[in-house]
């Protein structure tokens, strides 16, 4: 059940986009605490269970493969004219485009990473608050007037899109061993830290998000909490 979190968390994004804007502060929180939650899973959980597997070479090819995967999706759906002024408002399809492909790859992550954690609800939870607020940013700029039913269809297929990414994950970590085991969790791990560095703390740092050190600490506080619960659990 908590695997579907995330996927509830965007459905409730989207329905709530037209109708609700949450403040800076909230945002900017929100955003740092998702960033210690899930850098702390990735440094205390998945990273020594792919170390202890000792197949350094898998290691190397997962976890480089799971970068540059990103990177490459990034760069081809960045858009070229991201921030400037005086541009026609892009269409619906490719405003929502990224979104769509961070929850299938939001999806994987959490499929890969349910088999390492020692504290399984902490990633489902992490990534539900993470594209919650993502579904809610995105509903904004789609259901603002008229057009509200398309910001409930943004959080729909955001988590249709997980929820696929998460069955794929799920099928292919089911019954893994050794190399294979070792570089979808060095995969993971790369993913997770590509989702802490360019998404969620580039989020909670831009549009004039609030920075102030109160909103900050909430990222050190993601990160004491995880190795608070792995020093209890061990």
């Amino acid at each position: 059940m908590l695997l579907i979190l995330p996927a509830i968390c965007m459905v409730l994004g989207g329905l709530l986009g037209s109708r609700f804007r949450p403040g800076k502060r909230l945002r900017g929180a929100v955003a740092h605490l998702v960033g210690g939650l899930v850098l702390g899973i990735a440094a205390a959980d998945l990273m020594p269970a792919a170390s202890r597997n000792g197949h350094p070479f898998a290691l190397v090819i997962g976890f480089c493969f799971g970068f540059s995967l990103l990177l490459v999706i990034n760069a081809v759906l960045q858009d070229p004219h991201d921030g400037s002024e005086g541009d026609r408002p892009r269409p619906m399809l490719l405003l929502m485009l990224p979104f769509l492909v961070d929850s299938l790859i939001d999806g994987l992550v959490v499929g890969i990473s349910n088999e390492a954690a020692q504290q399984g609800w902490v990633i489902p939870l992490a990534v539900g608050l993470e594209m919650g607020l993502a579904a809610l940013g995105l509903g904004t700029l789609l259901g603002r007037g008229s057009g509200r039913w398309r910001s409930s269809l943004a959080g729909g297929l955001m988590a249709l899109n997980y929820l696929i990414g998460l069955t794929i994950s799920v099928v292919l970590t089911d019954g893994l061993q050794g190399p294979a085991l070792t570089a979808m969790l060095a995969f993971g791990t790369a993913a997770l830290i590509y989702l802490v560095v360019e998404e969620v703390m580039k989020e909670a740092h831009s549009r004039g998000e609030d920075d102030s050190g109160v909103v900050n600490v909430a990222f050190f506080i993601g990160l004491l909490l995880i190795w608070l619960l792995d020093t209890l659990s061990a």
